[in-house]
């Protein structure tokens, strides 16, 4: 292995994905979807490739991770040395907003928890979906603060397909065609950004001639976003950095072009969570100190924007130019609840 390049390296792990890097393939596109956003960014092609593959699920994100990434032996010890001080402790906090311990609290159903709903879902994957959202799309905020109008930065129409088909849900796959409101095209078809197609995850099984049971992905993930446990992690690190610009800010699981909320808050606190694997230490104490002034940094930059920057609607709900998980997530499951 002393030989090795760290492409060959990165093919050995690929093989032995299930055994050493699992969840399988999560860990290896997570670990390597920053590089593969930064190569989808050198064109417009390379980016179509990607979003192609996107409709193959993950499974098609690892094989462009195996085109067009690497590794190397050192990135693979900080990887699961990261295991003990990231990836564990954070999938235990999501598992208390939407796993096990979650639906374990007492009296759930009457006011045990302020967020009751029916969500099947794999903490373990949920924490990676995160991961490889701020991975591949998180270097995007940067030239948004900075008001840098000549980088490449993905589209928002690659987000959104990464959110069908790599967070695949239900009410991605099915509420599109039966609920969803004005996403017809003049022509009667849906709109290309909310069709999902019978591919990657919503393959049809040979025998049923439906897609094999998936989890709530989409919606346990905007459960965690949402969820008052999670949400008290980042109000900490926050404080700790400077003041919020609203005390009081809250998104609304849909869409309201008139919610009157803080869009520099939604900002500030988006371009936190959305910051990939590292990022996510900024809730763990031991390594949280140290992302402090960064924090602090992403305020001021924020608070120097004179306007939220711009949004895209899909129907009745919208997202906006930087990576807004929210939003994209509220997009692709459009047509879940009546009305939306």
């Amino acid at each position: 292995m002393g030989t090795a390049t760290p492409k060959t390296i990165l093919r050995l792990a690929a093989a032995q994905s299930k055994i050493f890097f699992r969840p399988s393939p999560h860990f290896l596109v997570a670990a390597t979807a920053r590089e593969l956003g930064h190569w989808a960014r050198r064109s417009a092609a390379n980016e179509q490739d990607l979003a192609q593959k996107m409709e193959d699920g993950i499974d098609g994100l690892l094989g462009l991770v195996l085109a067009h990434c690497t590794i190397t032996l050192g990135r693979i010890r900080e990887l699961f040395s990261m295991r003990f001080s990231i990836m564990n402790p954070v999938t235990d906090i999501i598992d208390q907003c939407v796993g096990q311990q979650w639906l374990s609290t007492p009296n759930f159903w009457n006011g045990g928890v302020d967020d009751a709903y029916t969500i099947s879902a794999d903490p373990s994957e949920t924490f990676f979906h995160l991961v490889i959202y701020g991975e591949l799309f998180g270097p995007d905020f940067e030239p948004i603060l900075s008001q840098n109008h000549d980088a490449r930065r993905l589209r928002v129409e690659t987000r959104l397909e990464f959110i069908k088909y790599c967070v695949p849900d239900f009410a991605c796959q099915q509420n599109g065609y039966i609920d969803a409101q004005d996403t017809r095209l003049p022509d009667g078809t849906l709109d290309p950004r909310r069709d999902v197609k019978n591919t990657g995850p919503y393959r049809r099984n040979d025998d049923s001639g439906r897609p094999d049971q998936i989890y709530d992905n989409n919606i346990a993930l905007t459960w965690v976003i949402k969820s008052s446990r999670w949400k008290a992690h980042w109000a900490v690190i926050r404080a700790q950095a400077a003041p919020d610009f609203d005390d009081n800010f809250d998104d609304g699981w849909w869409y309201d072009e008139d919610d009157g909320e803080d869009w520099r808050q939604r900002l500030w606190e988006t371009v936190m969570v959305c910051q990939g694997l590292e990022g996510l230490g900024m809730i763990r104490p031991g390594i949280q100190d140290q992302w402090v002034d960064k924090i602090r940094e992403w305020k001021d930059k924020v608070a120097r924007l004179d306007r939220e920057p711009h949004t895209t609607k899909v129907g009745r709900q919208g997202t906006l130019e930087y990576p807004f998980l929210l939003g994209d997530l509220r997009i692709c499951a459009s047509g879940y609840v009546a009305g939306t």
